[in-house]
């Protein structure tokens, strides 16, 4: 799947008979000039997936809906169900990859999804969602409700026109009187080019002011961030605001994403979008939110984590621990519920899990799927028990101490994932107490306290890279020692590759 043009007269198509008749030929002619052979961990090159791989057993991510509920009465109804999108975050799809030819668009994604928990949780007070506080929305350009700009759906993006170079495109809200915002969320999709010759939006800025006329920053929304937490400002109005920056000297307009959710980079270029920014989500917070829950829940491997920290904030404006009901046992299959809440406000997430969608690569259209649920030991050596069964099957007795030697773990690039059928069982008996209560900080609310809930993500991610290292990459080590062979593996990058420590997956390679 690297284009790379056909120069043979027939295409030998991977584990047909006449494929694995080349492959023998090979690794026997490598035995008989002792040379050492490998083979990646998938078809093609990274990482272990296949046609092979059910969706069930692909790789996921959480998801979740919020139904809000008012104490002391009874509710009788369905909770929203979360999105079953196969993509890397809520409902934002992912990208088609290949097809089977020249012109062929690719099939779209399998979907899956499955319930995990509901919890219920009383809203703190001070934590009142924007649609009761009614703010009238205004913009530079373009056309923005206060509905669609608060409803939760990422796929859906309207353009802000950019401003012209130096100056810049706004949304705003007014409120009634002034308002405490202690958090906001921002997904800008699509990204765009700058306006009139300019090289494109810089960094958004959350501005204030207590006349509509005179703003001033409340703070710099950082790069590739889609949630945050600030210190409290109290103002009347606040925008969003993005500076058109000049044109670079010979290059072209930046790009942007979902809030670091977008389509992957590395693609061929599509038609420059209309000068602007798209935004599909904008909402200030009155309650406390965790600061970049996003990343701290794996859904991006982003670094530099500590200095993402949840500012402190009063303790009144936290969810208490003590207020976060399971309620798991009491929705029905088809996701109704029946349920008299004690007095306050509430609100009901409906927790689930659907793919990410990710799939090995490059490889031919056939020897393409989905990549195996790398936190799930089962589902990691059904995927290795079968793929190194054809090979057996292709190679018989040249397989272990001759022929065939390793299995080469190169550089990972199937993406994140951060859920798994058992990861309840898997973090009680790794981080030693239940995520049930806390599952509120999976969706951004600060439960206790700042520091508690960030402290609660980073047990998360950790029993994420204890799975990663132990049910992928040393399970393989393992099932590979068991036939006689070994595994290499790629040092981890410059970068962060995954929710995971790049000397802990590495630790039992041969290499």
């Amino acid at each position: 799947a690297l284009n790379t043009p056909q120069v043979v007269e027939k295409r030998l198509v991977y584990m047909t008979p006449e494929w694995k008749d080349a492959f023998k030929y090979t690794v026997t002619l490598a035995d008989q000039l002792g040379l050492e052979m490998a083979i990646a961990g998938s078809p093609g090159w990274s990482e272990s997936g296949g046609p092979w791989v059910p969706p069930a057993q692909a790789m996921k991510k959480f998801v979740w809906s919020e139904t809000r509920v008012q104490g002391g009465q009874p509710f009788t109804g369905a909770l929203a169900k979360p999105p079953s999108t196969t993509g890397q975050f809520q409902n934002i799809a992912a990208m088609p990859r290949g097809g089977s030819g020249a012109g062929t668009p690719p099939p779209p994604p399998p979907e899956f999804y499955a319930d995990s928990s509901v919890v219920a949780y009383r809203v703190p007070d001070g934590d009142v969602p924007m649609a009761e506080l009614q703010p009238k929305v205004t913009s530079s350009g373009g056309q923005f409700s206060l509905a669609a700009l608060t409803d939760g759906d990422l796929a859906t993006a309207t353009l802000l026109p950019a401003a012209p170079v130096e100056q810049k495109a706004w949304i705003q809200f007014e409120f009634a009187a002034p308002q405490t915002v202690r958090g906001l969320t921002l997904a800008t999709g699509g990204g765009g080019r700058g306006g009139r010759g300019g090289g494109g939006p810089s960094g958004p800025e959350l501005e204030s002011s207590n006349d509509g006329q005179n703003f001033q920053t409340a703070v710099a929304i950082p790069a590739g961030a889609r949630t945050i937490a600030f210190p409290a400002v109290t103002a009347k109005f606040f925008r969003v605001s993005f500076r058109t920056q000049p044109m670079p000297a010979g290059g072209r307009g930046g790009a942007g994403g979902m809030g670091g959710f977008g389509p992957a980079a590395g693609r061929a270029a599509a038609p420059a979008p209309p000068a602007g920014t798209q935004i599909a989500e904008l909402v200030l917070r009155t309650g406390q939110v965790v600061n970049r829950f996003e990343d701290k829940a794996g859904f991006t491997a982003a670094t530099n984590i500590y200095a993402m920290a949840t500012p402190a904030m009063p303790p009144q404006g936290s969810v208490r621990k003590a207020d976060v009901i399971d309620l798991t046992s009491k929705m029905r299959p088809d996701g109704t519920l029946d349920w008299t809440p004690p007095a306050g406000r509430w609100v009901v997430l409906r927790f689930g899990y659907s793919l990410t969608g990710h799939q090995n690569s490059p490889a031919s259209p056939e020897a393409t799927g989905l990549e195996v649920d790398k936190l799930n030991a089962r589902y990691v050596k059904a995927y290795f028990d079968n793929y190194l069964g054809q090979y057996k099957n292709t190679v018989g007795d040249l397989m272990g101490k001759r022929g065939l030697h390793y299995i080469i773990t190169d550089s990972w690039e199937a993406g994140t994932l951060n859920w798994t059928d058992d990861m309840f069982a898997e973090f009680a008996k790794r981080r030693g107490y239940d995520l049930h209560p806390w599952m509120p900080v999976l969706a951004g609310r600060v439960v206790e306290s700042a520091e508690a809930s960030d402290r609660v993500l980073w047990d998360f991610r950790k029993t994420i890279g204890e799975l990663t290292s132990q049910n992928h990459y040393d399970q393989l080590t393992t099932l590979l020692k068991e036939r006689g062979m070994g595994r290499y593996s790629e040092s981890h990058e410059s970068g962060r590759a995954f929710v995971a420590d790049g000397m802990e997956v590495k630790r039992t390679a041969d290499v």
